[in-house]
């Protein structure tokens, strides 16, 4: 016993080593882009050329208000582009090259474009006298529900990059169509497990009304039952503009009314979930917030969308930083992005921060801004990129693989047809992507089949406002779904401790622990978690006495404990 005691303390100690060194991110709150991160729908068609081909930056067909978020995408396709072309071992002699589309939708035009169909998808681009191989699109999911016959008549499969969607993942609906986001099927586990961790047990949760947002909520339930968690309020909103304005006063006094500290929001944050939010602020509406990636994002006002005086909570799945990013924006645009202030504009730029500022800060909130901005500086900086961006980068790199395999199958055919236009067989090729698992460049699995990936592993950052225009976001935990279950959810308790004031918040819960000597009353009507404290009846003790006690005993052998012990237990 004492040996498997030492072992599980070296090993939760290594667990805690390594998350000693966790990713940080600052960010500029630019004021005076007043699109925020409002997305633009953007399409890459994909071709392949014999020869080096360096793509022309920057030179795609563009709806006049590309928002900065975009260029953020455009990034991270021309990197990868850049990278696979100058690599003789994948495609030798071939290059990829892209064709880009990008449109700015209105807010609730979330299933139309302003192009042409016949110009947006076409099955041969006469203009460069080339057949597209597939198109990635990216990031609003409703818009490819659209497009999908046409680009299925075209006989162009699609790979979509952004934050995976239940309604895409129907092959009879959309058999052309595949999504590079893995599912987020161990998400409930995991929020409810960082609630546990907190020992909030009183929470409230925001979804959308659609087959995406009711999923994840059931799930969720399931978790929060096993581990008695109780919702105080449960809020759907509508996916529909006038609809969602109709309910939105009966929405409003329910989130007024709950106790609940702490809220959960999840689903399509293109739908009027992102203007609830944004009048619920401007009313003075503050919790909690726990929620994802996609939901990390800043409004037209300049402001995160989930604010939060005592900071906000956000699950990402788990990647690495690529190294090269920063240094190959400065080389496609020099003159707009020159300085590390012009990058915490586009995006969230990490730092090192394994050495916490001086001493003297026991609190971050409690530093100086001079010694703030010292910290972030001290060490290299560095570009990150969104969960959307990282799968568009990966996505680019199956394309590349799968061809690369499709060469080796056919070494015959590619010696007869050298010299001539490169035609590939993009449904073969579509084949091979949804099977290939390969290593990028930052040192990540990608695994394509969504059929074999394991359940996902997430950060847990938590975002905070630094004065009026500076974000932080600091990573405080992880969660890996497929350890055991009391290995699964891993937090810093440090980070926690310095960056948070979680310790300092009354916690989320609906009524109070009862002291040693008092029972549980359950009140009826009420869930499970709200109680009145009631004295034990003569000669019984509660529940938590009774756990110190069987506790003592087994630790220190004591005979009177364990006698006490034995006692019945005051419910």
């Amino acid at each position: 016993f004492s040996l498997i005691f030492i072992f599980w303390f070296l090993k939760i100690s290594y667990i805690f080593c390594h998350l000693s060194n966790p990713r940080c991110f600052w960010r500029i709150k630019d004021t005076k882009n007043n699109l925020g991160d409002k997305e633009t729908y953007c399409f890459f068609s994909i071709s392949a050329k014999h020869g080096y081909i360096r793509n022309d930056y920057f030179s795609w067909n563009l709806d006049k208000h590309v928002t900065p978020k975009t260029n953020h995408l455009i990034f991270s396709v021309y990197l990868a582009l850049e990278e696979i072309n100058k690599n003789s071992h994948i495609l030798p002699n071939i290059s990829l090259v892209v064709n880009i589309e990008c449109v700015l939708l209105k807010y609730g035009e979330k299933t139309g474009l302003g192009l042409k169909h016949e110009e947006f998808i076409p099955n041969y681009y006469c203009a460069n006298e080339r057949r597209y191989l597939i198109v990635l699109t990216a990031p609003i999911w409703a818009v490819s529900t659209k497009l999908g016959p046409f680009l299925f008549m075209s006989r162009i499969p699609e790979l979509y990059c952004g934050h995976f969607h239940l309604p895409l993942s129907d092959n009879e609906q959309f058999p052309h169509l595949y999504q590079i986001s893995p599912k987020d099927t161990s998400l409930p586990l995991a929020m409810v497990s960082l609630v546990v961790h907190f020992r909030w047990n009183w929470i409230g949760v925001i979804i959308t009304n659609d087959n995406h947002g009711i999923q994840f909520l059931s799930e969720l339930r399931g978790e929060t039952q096993k581990q008695i968690v109780c919702l105080s309020v449960v809020i759907i909103i509508q996916t529909d503009d006038i609809t969602a304005y109709k309910e939105y006063h009966m929405n409003y006094n329910k989130i007024v009314m709950s106790s609940a500290k702490v809220v959960i929001v999840y689903g399509d944050h293109n739908s009027p979930i992102k203007l609830v939010l944004f009048l619920w602020k401007s009313q003075g509406i503050f919790r909690i917030w726990v929620s994802v990636s996609q939901f990390d994002m800043i409004t037209p006002l300049g402001d995160f969308m989930l604010y939060s005086s005592s900071g906000t909570l956000i699950f990402s799945h788990q990647q690495s930083e690529l190294s090269g990013f920063e240094k190959f924006i400065k080389t496609v645009k020099p003159s707009n992005y020159s300085s590390e202030f012009s990058f915490a504009k586009l995006w969230w730029t990490y730092f090192r921060c394994s050495s916490l500022p001086p001493s003297n800060c026991k609190k971050l909130k409690n530093c100086p801004t001079k010694t703030v901005f010292r910290w972030l500086f001290m060490t290299p900086l560095g570009m990150a990129m969104s969960d959307t961006c990282y799968n568009l980068y990966n996505a680019i790199y199956a394309v590349a693989h799968s061809l690369h395999e499709m060469l080796l199958q056919q070494v015959d055919t590619w010696s007869e047809n050298a010299g001539k236009e490169l035609e590939f067989d993009s449904w073969k090729m579509f084949s091979i992507l949804k099977r290939m698992q390969f290593v990028n460049p930052a040192g990540d699995l990608v695994n394509m089949n969504q059929n074999l990936k394991q359940d996902t592993e997430y950060d847990i950052f938590y975002i905070m406002d630094f004065q009026k225009d500076y974000g932080l976001k600091m990573k405080i935990g992880k969660f890996s779904g497929h350890l055991p279950s009391h290995q699964q959810l891993y937090m810093s308790k440090e980070m926690i401790e310095w960056a948070t004031d979680m310790d300092q918040i009354l916690p989320s819960i609906c009524s109070m622990p009862c002291r040693p000597g008092l029972r549980k009353s359950p009140q009826e009507g009420n869930d499970i978690c709200c109680f009145v404290c009631n004295p034990c009846p003569e000669n019984e003790i509660s529940n938590m006495t009774s756990f110190l006690c069987l506790y003592i005993c087994l630790l220190f052998r004591y005979g009177s404990v364990c006698e006490m012990s034995r006692r019945s237990i005051c419910q």
